[in-house]
């Protein structure tokens, strides 16, 4: 169950982009979320979040977000983690590609929301590595 979860949890995260649904996106977000990894030793929290999909939704630069690899690392009642690849693709085409490792929570009964990413590298249209950390 807990794979079909973060499964579901991924599929939404993309049908949210692609239906350019703020509102949907970010109730996939807890408002306890934190992003660590950033270049410069920054981090996002949910204001930062929902600030940077707004600006990239309103603007039309974000295409669309894809999943692979999933691998799922620690399963508990209310938490699953797992490391999986993202590829982000802007409206010119650019991409990048990330991976995180994504802890989800189940919030308010039944939501399950992302309360932490933590960015281990992400490359440049696939050809430029950056290690973080």
């Amino acid at each position: 169950m807990s794979e079909l979860t973060a499964r579901m949890w991924l599929n939404a995260m993309t049908e949210s982009i692609t239906r350019r649904d703020l509102a949907a996106h970010m109730a996939l977000v807890s408002r306890n979320v934190q992003v660590y990894g950033l270049p410069g030793d920054r981090t996002i929290d949910y204001e930062g979040w929902h600030k940077r999909r707004r600006n990239e939704l309103r603007k039309g630069l974000l295409a669309s977000l894809t999943y692979s690899d999933l691998s799922i690392h620690q399963i508990t009642l209310r938490r699953i983690r797992f490391k999986v690849t993202e590829t982000m693709t802007a409206a010119n085409g650019a991409c990048v590609i990330i991976d995180k490792d994504i802890i989800i929570e189940q919030e308010d009964g039944e939501h399950w929301r992302v309360v932490e990413e933590n960015i281990n590298h992400w490359e440049h249209g696939g050809t430029q590595k950056h290690n973080v950390g």
